[in-house]
């Protein structure tokens, strides 16, 4: 057994070789085309009025996508962003600014769409370090669903304070 200090030091190591990993990928916008697609299936997204989501880096699954089809179909969007060291929604608008002077009261809306850098089995994921992820989805009381590409779904490190998600979307 893992004391505290060896175990985040484990997740970190294991986060590194994560992102080289993923920036080596191949078909990327093939499994972001799969998951998008299945995602967007879901009924708890059918019944969405508001998605809250990620912008995402070049090496996640790709939520662009998933903004622009939100905008077509008079979705509203909101994004995150770290305030006080918070995680707070922001409306996000068609061009893709953020409205800094309207912050989504995030844990009354139904649906979660949540980064990560690796999941497992069991839907616990494993992100960046900050934790910022794991406070707010504690406090959460939407569907919160998972993105990752089917090769990063594996045994993780993790602790009693990472957070699940309640449905994983793989390619």
């Amino acid at each position: 057994m893992l004391n505290k200090i060896e175990l985040q030091n484990k997740k970190q190591a294991f986060r590194k070789k994560l992102i080289k990993n993923r920036k080596k990928m191949q078909n990327k916008a093939k499994k972001d085309s799969i998951i998008f697609k299945k995602l967007i299936a879901l009924p708890e997204f059918a019944d969405a009025e508001l998605i809250l989501t990620y912008v995402s880096t070049t090496f996640e699954v790709d939520t662009k996508r998933l903004t622009d089809y939100c905008f077509n179909k008079k979705i509203a969007v909101a994004v995150p962003a770290i305030i006080n060291e918070k995680l707070c929604f922001y409306s996000l608008n068609p061009d893709f600014t953020l409205d800094l002077d309207y912050q989504v009261s995030a844990v009354n809306y139904q649906l979660c769409v949540v980064p990560g850098l690796a999941f497992d089995t069991d839907n616990r994921r494993l992100g960046y370090g900050g934790g910022y992820y794991d406070r707010f989805l504690r406090e959460y009381t939407g569907v919160k669903v998972g993105l990752c590409y089917g090769e990063f779904v594996l045994d993780i490190p993790v602790e009693e304070h990472d957070e699940k998600v309640d449905i994983l979307i793989a390619d």
